[in-house]
């Protein structure tokens, strides 16, 4: 049973990689991902194949050699590229201003227009010598 820890291991490790660097392929700075997404995707192939493998010939004793140990360390070395990669990014690649400022633009022209309904409501009903029941008030 103790066999099988490092190459499961592994396998999730490459799992995590993959399944992180997939969600960040959605996210803003997606064309920069491809490349990760891809390389996941043949390590956990390549790691995954090794644990079938593994399971189908079975094996009774475990021998400590670099060979055994080296798929692991590069699923942790890749997993801690990943997330350096997206730290990287994050820092460096700015946010939409455009759709920002026009977001904010937008909100602002809707308030300055019900402010505007506002007073043409109350001139008249001053006008009128009617009350005012005023909807942005709360």
């Amino acid at each position: 049973m103790a066999v099988y820890i490092i190459p499961a291991t592994t396998v999730l490790l490459s799992f995590l990689a993959l399944i992180t660097s997939a969600r960040f392929l959605f996210s803003r700075q997606g064309l920069y991902w491809i490349f990760p997404v891809i390389m996941s995707s043949l390590s956990f192939y390549g790691n995954m194949r090794d644990l079938v493998a593994l399971a189908q010939r079975g094996i009774g004793i475990f021998e400590v050699t670099f060979s055994n140990f080296y798929p692991f360390l590069m699923a942790i070395l890749w997993l801690l590229m990943v997330t350096v990669f997206h730290h990287a990014l994050a820092k460096h690649v700015e946010d939409n201003r455009f759709e920002h400022e026009s977001r904010r633009n937008r909100k602002e022209a809707e308030y300055l227009e019900k402010a505007e309904r506002r007073a043409g409501r109350a001139g008249k009903a001053a006008k009128a010598g009617t009350p005012v029941l005023d909807s942005l008030q709360v």
